[in-house]
């Protein structure tokens, strides 16, 4: 693409896209803001031109998107290929042809044909078909100017209002063939087709309506607005069936037979001998085992359906004729098939963006650094000429200083050597002080240790003093006391003795009295003295060892005193020897300062020039400072430079773009996992609104690209955003379908929910029936489950997804969320008709007496053919729009032709076999219920008067008597 002649021819064909009408702008991919933005593949050779028109893509005609597409011409004359994508791919990949109606019309034609005998009669339901579709497209064109009617919308009508417009015929013509072979008169039996079949049309025409109205309680826009579209084709398709086609038949009289088929392909004349009656008979006697088939056999249909998932659309799997799909594989091939479906992330920010302050700082900075290389690339290399020669003076002087310095280090190295002998000494002499010291605190802990024990010795010694005078005192008295008795003994011996002498007895008696008395004193003393004498004597003993211990230590302290002169005179002598090492060492010291006084005056030289030097070296080293400052700002500059481009080209040429707020979200969405690329921001003129567009690395229709946008929703923006002042939103194609598949999903159950009370009140009216509605309501909603299975597994699952004409780079195609929702709308209300057009022929037969099984066996035979045949038509016109080219009117063709033939298979197997089970409590409705309920008959019929039941339940009953019967 960058070619000179490519190039040129992109330009001049974005110039021409530009010129076109309701193009606002263009953006040129192969300009720096394109590229910048991604616009162009990595190798080159595929680009795309974002085009943004001033108009919405409901308001974009085909002539608009074809100016656009055909402004390309430039390029495409210079070979290169060009297809349009988005909604003016969209718009001008429309299929125009209508082939898929023409197959569905002859399909109708030939059913048609076979089922009333006559050409004439065939083409009726043909013709009043179209002229209501033609009615239906045009109110949904006028409808369109107030609503937004989706494109798919006029072809869901063109698909059912075909199939009702031609069923709702058929019903008419088959009752108005039936009356005339009756011998009924033709006017007649045109009012009394009308006044029957014409009123179970618009019954059933009300019900195909109100299930499609009832979209309407889902709240979304583009599922109203398909409801509304199809709804308008129904409406259509009743009128004319009760207006223009009874004027047809009236034109034509007995015309109608005109063009007969052969006889043995007519239909025959006798319905209790047909193929249909004999299946009403299988039904009447086997209810159970029909209804118990038919169920098995919807089992295997019903199974995909518990794997539907809702997807959105993908232009991957539309035609590869159409442009869309073309530029779809364009982009996918070239740049990714994110590519295709882009998040598009819309923000508002409070403040407005602003140049980051990084930015700014970074911008001033890289301004200020050029400014100063400039000024230094002139002054430097002068600088470095004056410092080399000033450095090659420094170098003389510093060889001089240095010879000088080697013969102090030798000198210095002697007396080192000196000083490490006498260091020796002096540790050796250390080490024996230390000896000694440690000998002499062992003699001092000695010491201490006997002056210890001495002074217990001496306190011992005190104590046994103080023990002795104690013991002094005690016995000084009975001493002094002994004393005196012994003397006042001996007087007394000595008187008695005179006594004696004088031969005085009486006086001997007397004294030997008194001196008995005296020796009992003297023994009492002695008995206290004996203890204390006893204690003495041990305190002597005491005495005597605490002696002999006080002699043994002083032995031992003289000992030690003796140890301790020897140590003192060993102290001495180190100490002599140690003032001789000190003396040597004061010379050595000496010397050592005439060396240092000489070493200072070299060292004063050697500061001279180390001043020199630190001088020249600073110099240098504010030189190379200089040169490195230099070098680091011209890096520093260079590396500003790619990190101020980076942020330009990140902010997309915007420097607002730079705002941290917008950053933060760049950053946060790139690290996103699934995230393949984002493009620059776009900021609005004020700065208040910024727009990024982030490319997934998955297809626009994969499920991880719907997880993707729920996980920047939920997580990535609220994380980035919260307390910064700005509001972030997900939108694009992608977002779009992906809320739309969420708001479908939650609203489903509600929709079916409307549309089965609706049905279920709308019957249990008509036919004053509990059971009934129920069983209709059963019997359609497995009739839908069935066809969403069968739509499951040709769709999502894949089988036989090439049968159905789609060619994609995947095997599968999602389901379109709104698909499901709008099938069981419309096939509700569809197979509901079927229904109707079954039960009110059985309720006819009991309206005429006959017994309630006898009677489905009757309606059935009356009805089957037509129902089928109604069935297949409607079934043929559905499955002919699996011819259109887009995938999802391929989905609604798959999924109503199965689901309708289904219902018109259910009508004529379960629903009846379910009427013979119920039998007569099939038609029981409570009473009070039937009381509320208004009276309608649905064929237009007159009801008789209630009659009670054997067991009290109301039972209704009636007649059809012709069109001029009044009600009894």
């Amino acid at each position: 693409m960058t070619d000179s002649a490519n190039k040129q021819a992109v330009d001049d064909a974005v110039k021409e896209i530009g010129k076109q009408p309701h193009v606002h702008t263009v953006t040129n991919p192969l300009s720096s803001d394109g590229q910048t933005a991604g616009l162009l593949s990595k190798d080159g050779r595929t680009a795309f031109a974002p085009v943004l028109m001033d108009v919405g893509s409901g308001e974009l005609t085909e002539e608009i998107a074809g100016d656009v597409l055909d402004a390309t011409h430039p390029a495409e004359k210079a070979g290169i290929t060009t297809a349009a994508g988005g909604s003016i791919g969209s718009t001008l990949s429309t299929d125009e042809s209508r082939t898929s109606e023409v197959v569905g019309i002859i399909a109708a034609m030939i059913i048609l044909s076979l089922v009333l005998g006559s050409l004439v009669a065939m083409g009726l339901p043909i013709i009043t078909a179209v002229v209501g579709l033609g009615v239906a497209l045009a109110s949904v064109g006028l409808v369109g100017h107030l609503l937004a009617i989706p494109s798919a919308g006029p072809t869901l009508a063109t698909m059912i209002g075909l199939g009702v417009g031609i069923d709702y015929a058929l019903f008419l013509i088959t009752r108005h063939q039936d009356q005339l072979r009756d011998g009924m008169a033709i006017r007649e039996s045109i009012a009394h087709a009308v006044a029957t079949s014409g009123s179970a049309i618009v019954f059933a025409g009300c019900t195909v309506v109100v299930a499609l109205l009832a979209l309407g309680v889902a709240g979304i826009p583009l599922v109203s607005a398909l409801g509304y579209a199809s709804a308008m084709a129904v409406v259509a398709a009743v009128l004319v069936a009760i207006t223009l086609l009874p004027a047809f038949l009236g034109l034509l009289g007995h015309r109608i037979h005109w063009a007969a088929l052969p006889a043995f392909m007519r239909p025959g004349r006798r319905r209790d001998q047909g193929l249909w009656a004999k299946w009403a008979g299988v039904v009447h006697r086997h209810p159970w085992v029909v209804a118990g088939v038919s169920l098995a056999a919807l089992v295997p249909l019903i199974i995909p359906v518990f794997s539907l998932e809702l997807g959105q659309e993908d232009v991957g799997a539309t035609s590869k004729e159409t442009t869309e799909r073309q530029a779809y594989d364009l982009i996918s091939a070239g740049l990714g098939v994110g590519y295709n479906g882009p998040l598009q992330v819309a923000s508002s920010l409070d403040p407005p963006a602003a140049p980051s302050e990084e930015y700014t700082q970074k911008y001033d900075r890289a301004m200020s650094l050029k400014s100063d290389l400039e000024k230094k690339q002139k002054e430097l290399p002068q600088q470095k000429k004056q410092l080399q020669a000033e450095q090659a003076q420094l170098k003389d002087e510093q060889a001089q200083l240095e010879a000088e310095q080697a013969s102090l280090e030798r000198q210095s190295a002697q007396l080192q050597a000196q000083q490490a002998d006498l260091e020796r000494q002096a540790a050796a002499l250390r080490g024996q002080q230390a000896d000694l010291e440690r000998q002499a605190d062992r003699l001092r802990a000695e010491q201490r240790r006997l002056e210890a024990e001495q002074a217990r010795l001496e306190a011992r010694r005190d104590q046994l003093r103080r023990e002795a005078r104690r013991l002094a005192m005690q016995a000084r008295p009975l001493v002094r006391e002994l004393v005196r008795l012994r003397v006042q003994e001996r007087v007394l011996e000595r008187r008695i003795a005179r006594a004696e002498q004088d031969g005085d007895e009486a006086r001997v008696e007397r004294l030997e009295a008194r001196l008995d008395a005296v020796k009992a004193a003297q023994a009492a003393v002695q008995k206290k003295l004996a203890p204390l004498e006893k204690q003495a004597r041990s305190l002597a003993q005491q005495a005597r060892r605490l002696q002999a211990q006080a002699q043994r230590l002083q032995q031992q302290a003289d000992v030690l005193q003796r140890q301790a002169d020897s140590l003192a005179r060993q102290k001495s002598e180190l100490e002599r020897q140690a003032a001789s090492l000190r003396a040597q060492g004061n010379e050595l010291q000496t010397q050592a300062d005439e060396l240092r006084a000489q070493a200072d005056s070299l060292r004063r030289q050697g500061d001279a020039l180390q001043q020199q030097a630190q001088e020249l070296q600073k110099k240098a080293d504010d030189l190379k400072a200089a040169q490195e400052q230099a070098e680091q700002e011209q890096k520093e500059a260079e590396q500003l430079q790619d990190e101020l481009t980076q942020m330009m080209t990140a902010a997309g040429g915007d420097a607002r773009g730079t705002d941290l707020r917008v950053v933060n979200l760049q950053t946060a969405l790139s690290d996103t996992e699934g995230v393949a690329t984002l493009t620059p921001p776009q900021i609005n003129k004020k700065g208040d609104v910024v727009l990024l567009s982030a490319v997934p690395t998955t297809s626009p229709a994969s499920d991880d690209t719907a997880d993707l946008v729920e996980d920047v929703r939920d997580s990535v923006l609220p994380k980035t955003n919260t307390g910064t002042g700005t509001t972030s939103y997900v939108g694009g194609y992608t977002a779009s379908y992906v809320d739309l598949a969420s708001l479908i999903s939650a609203r489903l159950l509600l929709v079916i929910g409307t549309v089965i009370l609706l049905g279920f009140l709308l019957l249990m009216v008509a036919f004053r029936s509990l059971l009934i509605p129920l069983q209709a309501a059963v019997t359609n909603l497995l009739s839908a489950a069935a066809a969403f299975g069968v739509l499951t597994a040709a769709f999502q699952w894949g089988w036989g997804i090439d049968l159905l004409g789609i060619d994609t780079a995947s095997s599968t195609v999602p389901i379109a969320s709104y698909v499901p929702l709008m099938m069981f709308a419309g096939l509700f209300g569809l197979s509901m008709d079927y229904e109707v057009f079954l039960v009110s022929h059985v309720q006819q037969h009991v309206h005429e007496g006959t017994e309630p099984r006898q009677a489905v066996h009757s309606g059935l035979v009356s009805s089957a053919r037509i129902t089928t045949a109604a069935a297949l038509i409607m079934a043929s016109v559905f499955a002919s729009f699996i011819l259109d080219p887009d995938p999802t009117i391929k989905q609604f063709g798959v999924g109503l032709s199965v689901a309708v033939l289904l219902a018109g298979l259910l009508v004529v197997t379960l629903a009846p076999a379910a009427l013979v089970i119920f039998g007569r409590a099939a038609w029981w409705l409570p009473g009070w219920l039937d009381r509320v309920l208004p009276h309608i008959s649905i064929e237009g019929e007159p009801t008789a008067p209630r009659h009670r039941g054997e067991e009290g339940a109301a039972v209704s009953y009636g007649r059809s008597e012709g069109l001029g019967d009044q009600a009894e």
